[in-house]
């Protein structure tokens, strides 16, 4: 594993402001930075607060490309992906602990930024500026602090909800404020700030927060507490507006060439050379062409992608066990290389999904270019946070929670959207049954948005099937059709997975309490208020 930095609360609540940037790939992000501020000289100018807003920006998960590997971790907390080394263990049994090295990374990212955040709101109505800009400025910190909490709250529950600079005996002496305490806080932020942000922004501004942004969040926290009317209705706002379209495209949109999408709502911009992206095309890519191959999706996740029928393989009579990627969901062959069946570079995609470093046998294909030229851990493709057909999705699942009617309109106007982008062209859903239709809406929601930061973990938690998802076999691809002779490797003698690499096996090894990750150990080592959660 890699090594961090690492800052505890403590340290930086000591540390003067600082503003570090490195530029983002925008005018307004490539503003030359201070070294430090001063109360006394800085506070005077819109430059000023541009410059201070800039920093917010720089040290949160939305500026800040400089560690990605959550998306990697938060893959393997599901029943998706895992990391490559899953068969061997490492994933299941050194990431998601007190001491990891990510937990404390996410951690110091966000209460950096909170600190950040909190300065510039103490001090920005000091500065002599337009008062509608000012506004603006304002919304975007209180949505970049809000965005941490909502981050924060979905891994570790409660946490110490601080919303002022403090000093550095009362950074040592918090205590957890309850998950309540902090999402009905996140929610009263964010209704706030997407009243002054703009729905959109000239190209020259691409990167900074937009009111749609600000609403989405809102809707996953409001779904997260089963508050479906009021969900459905924070989605309407994005939809009503008129401001983001699903693209006819899909696999563009995870590419550099579809980086300008109006379907993104939120995402880091990353330039090759200066700020660029560490991960897609050299942690994705599969190492049979020249990549890392670090992650690895799942069996399951591979049969989640239905036949080009609209129909589950188990049910469609398209499915030929023989050939068992051919007349599916495109989105599939977007997604994931298939072995000996995905054509990449040239070459046929063979991993044999019987070692460690293969594990399953399948590996991301969504952020990998094909055409991609240039240095693997550098590459120019920003990293997606939200995307419009999450918002569809989202309007219509709370549509069906809150128990309104369902249409066939409503269906066209969100899910049949997704479904009739020209490169996926699937069958249309006609299904209003509202419990039939909830499945339907799940499986969508796998496949659309498979392998997008944080959206796994927290639909099947908040599904309640999170100890479903665990506590199973994680399987890779069929191996042999006679299970009951095959001796080189561990496979599946019965069932659906009959002939199936079993890559580990998770039954009975999980538990309710692991739902959420570990505070940092080294927080609680110097702060005893904060207690642990369960389990770990």
């Amino acid at each position: 594993m890699k090594n961090f930095c690492k800052f505890n609360l403590r340290v930086i609540v000591s540390l003067l402001f600082v503003i570090s940037l490195a530029g983002c790939g925008t005018d307004w992000l490539d503003e030359q930075p201070l070294t430090s501020i001063s109360t006394a000289t800085f506070w005077k100018s819109e430059n000023d607060a541009r410059l201070a807003l800039t920093g917010i920006y720089n040290q949160s998960h939305i500026g800040d490309n400089s560690y990605t590997n959550d998306l990697l971790c938060m893959t393997s907390a599901t029943d998706d992906g895992d990391y490559k080394w899953a068969g061997v263990g490492v994933i299941y049994s050194g990431y998601f602990l007190p001491a990891d090295g990510m937990m404390s990374t996410i951690w110091n990212k966000s209460y950096t930024t909170i600190y950040r955040a909190n300065y510039f709101l103490e001090n920005i109505e000091s500065v002599e500026m337009n008062q509608d800009l000012k506004k603006q400025f304002i919304a975007e910190a209180r949505f970049l602090r809000a965005y941490q909490y909502f981050y924060m709250s979905v891994l570790f529950g409660g946490v110490p909800l601080v919303t002022s600079v403090i000093t550095i005996d009362e950074a040592n002496t918090l205590s957890r404020n309850t998950l309540d305490e902090v999402v009905n806080f996140t929610i009263g932020e964010l209704t706030e700030a997407a009243k002054d942000l703009p729905a959109t922004r000239p190209e020259s501004e691409r990167g900074r927060v937009l009111k749609a942004a600000a609403l989405a969040v809102k809707g996953r926290l409001l779904m997260i507490q089963k508050k479906w009317s009021e969900a459905a209705s924070t989605y309407q706002e994005i939809i009503g507006s008129g401001a983001h379209q699903i693209d006819p495209r899909y696999k563009a949109i995870f590419e550099e060439e579809g980086e300008t999408s109006n379907e993104i709502i939120l995402s880091t911009i990353c330039i090759a050379g200066l700020r660029g992206n560490p991960q897609n095309q050299l942690n994705y890519h599969p190492d049979m062409y020249g990549g890392y191959h670090e992650t690895v999706p799942t069996q399951r996740l591979v049969d989640a992608f239905l036949m080009n029928d609209g129909l589950p393989v188990e049910e469609s009579s398209l499915y030929d066990p023989a050939n068992p990627y051919a007349n599916r969901d495109p989105r599939l062959y977007a997604s994931i290389f298939l072995p000996n069946y995905t054509e990449f570079r040239g070459r046929l995609f063979t991993e044999t999904g019987i070692s460690a470093m293969r594990v399953t046998g399948y590996s991301w294909k969504k952020y990998v270019t094909e055409d991609y030229e240039g240095a693997f851990n550098n590459s120019g493709d920003d990293i997606i946070l939200l995307r419009y057909a999450e918002v569809l999705l989202g309007y219509l699942e709370s549509k069906i929670e809150s128990g309104d009617a369902i249409t066939q309109d409503l269906l066209d106007q969100t899910i049949n959207k997704l479904r009739a982008r020209e490169e996926v062209n699937m069958p249309a859903v006609t299904e209003t049954d509202p419990a039939k239709l909830r499945e339907i809406v799940r499986r969508e929601r796998r496949v659309e948005l498979c392998f997008e930061r944080v959206i796994r973990y927290m639909d099947i938690r908040r599904w309640g099937l999170f100890m479903e998802s665990m506590n199973q076999k994680v399987y890779g691809m069929k191996l042999t059709d006679d299970p009951e002779s095959y001796t080189e490797h561990n496979v599946e003698t019965t069932g659906w997975y009959r002939g199936h690499l079993i890559v580990l096996d998770k039954t009975g090894t999980y538990t309710a309490d692991k739902a959420l990750m570990p505070l940092p150990q080294y927080e609680i080592n110097i702060n005893p208020n904060l207690a642990q959660n369960p389990g770990y």
